[in-house]
């Protein structure tokens, strides 16, 4: 098995080099992930960075993955492609790609440096899994694989699949992302200068129901949303061995989780160490969980999820707010059979926490800013912006006294 984590700068490099020094691990047992923040999500490497570090391990000799693992439009992905054809590519043992473009554009112009495919929020089911296999060939050193997946399904996985596969044993789990820049009040040309170098952090809470503490990050590629309790696998260690788990990934990137390092390596490579699961939860800054791991439990949640507020209800209905640009406008879909939307109507609109604004309808225009009358079913429209409004807030027409 292979132990998986992250550099995100030189001293990480050689903390990387010397903590697996004193345990005499075989650095072929280790692999680290770098990048820069124009390829990967997170990182906050600027290319020259990347180039020191790149530099300190020809002294080194830790086995690099270079991680681009961003989902970018063209324009950006341009940028990208260009700042990867600037780097010493033969100094990476694979490169870990995520979008379906830069898979591509890495099997047509490297076809001879390893793809370690990253399929977290991809195919979860076997057949895609096999699909992926078969485009890249040889050219697939190995599939990271969801971490919604039970154990019953990675053993059937690590048993089936022709491809060697990868978990996450550690470190924070995603839940929602958008490249739309969420946390920042600043207008979105000074967000993208601004935050090309540096992540914005911060914490949300949920409108729709009591749990709070969700970790955020903002930069240049967009919002993301993480559970407010991490994944641990620590105690199952033996048994993604057993099953010919290929390499874990330990993400030590937040909460200072380097601290772990060492504890981390020996359980892994080394020893297991029993008692370490405990001493981690003790520890660590958030609850641990086993996500899917042990059993898929999801459709118990399925009652808890419901809110009353956003569910419709027939009389009056006239549809639902999907999106909202602040200072600007709210976006409406018409979904009423029977109702229209006119010009000179009252609206009221209820959110998801169960607030309540009556609105007077003095202008509806399409996606184009072209001026509408009427509005119907299934079409969309835009109404001025209205403070307290946000997505899923259900729209009924107001009887007319």
């Amino acid at each position: 098995m292979k132990f998986v984590t992250y550099a995100e700068n030189s001293e990480q490099l050689k903390k990387i080099h010397k903590e697996a020094s004193s345990l005499n691990i075989d650095l072929n047992k280790l692999e680290v992930i770098v990048g820069t923040n124009s390829l990967s999500r997170f990182s906050e490497n600027s290319f020259s960075d990347l180039m020191e570090m790149i530099s300190l391990n020809q002294t080194l000799k830790l086995p690099l993955l270079l991680e681009w693992d961003i989902l970018a439009q063209e324009n950006r992905f341009k940028n990208s492609t260009e700042e990867l054809l600037k780097l010493p590519l033969h100094e990476f043992i694979a490169i870990r790609l995520q979008d379906p473009g830069a898979v591509n554009f890495i099997k047509s112009h490297f076809p001879w440096l390893k793809i370690q495919l990253i399929l977290e929020n991809g195919n979860h089911n076997f057949e895609g899994l096999c699909r992926w296999s078969d485009f890249l060939g040889e050219q697939l050193d190995r599939l990271i694989l969801s971490n919604e997946l039970s154990r019953e399904h990675l053993v059937k996985y690590s048993q089936s699949l022709k491809a060697k596969i990868e978990v996450l044993a550690f470190g924070r789990i995603l839940l929602f992302y958008s490249p739309r820049l969420l946390l920042s009040p600043l207008k979105k040309s000074e967000i993208s200068e601004n935050l090309k170098a540096k992540n914005l952090e911060a914490y949300g809470t949920s409108e729709e129901s009591p749990h709070s503490g969700f970790p955020l990050i903002e930069n240049a590629h967009g919002t993301f949303m993480f559970n407010v309790k991490d994944l641990s696998l620590i105690e199952h260690i033996n048994e993604l061995k057993e099953m010919n788990v290929e390499a874990v990934r330990f993400d030590l990137r937040f909460d200072n989780s380097l601290i772990f390092l060492e504890k981390f390596l020996s359980h892994a490579l080394v020893k297991d160490e029993v008692t370490l699961g405990s001493e981690i939860k003790s520890k660590h800054p958030r609850a641990l969980i086993k996500g899917f791991y042990n059993v898929n439990k999801s459709d118990v949640l399925f009652p808890k999820l419901k809110n009353s507020r956003i569910q419709r209800f027939d009389t009056h209905y006239l549809g639902e707010v999907i999106d909202v640009e602040r200072d600007e406008q709210i976006t409406l879909m018409i979904k009423s059979e029977d109702l229209c939307l006119n010009i000179g109507d009252s609206i009221r609109l209820v959110t998801p926490e169960g607030k309540i604004k009556i609105s007077f309808i003095k202008e509806l225009k399409n996606i184009s800013k072209e001026n509408l009358n009427k509005v119907s079913r299934d079409e969309i429209c835009t109404i001025p912006y209205l403070s307290g409004i946000v997505a899923k807030t259900q729209v009924y027409l107001e009887q007319k006294t």
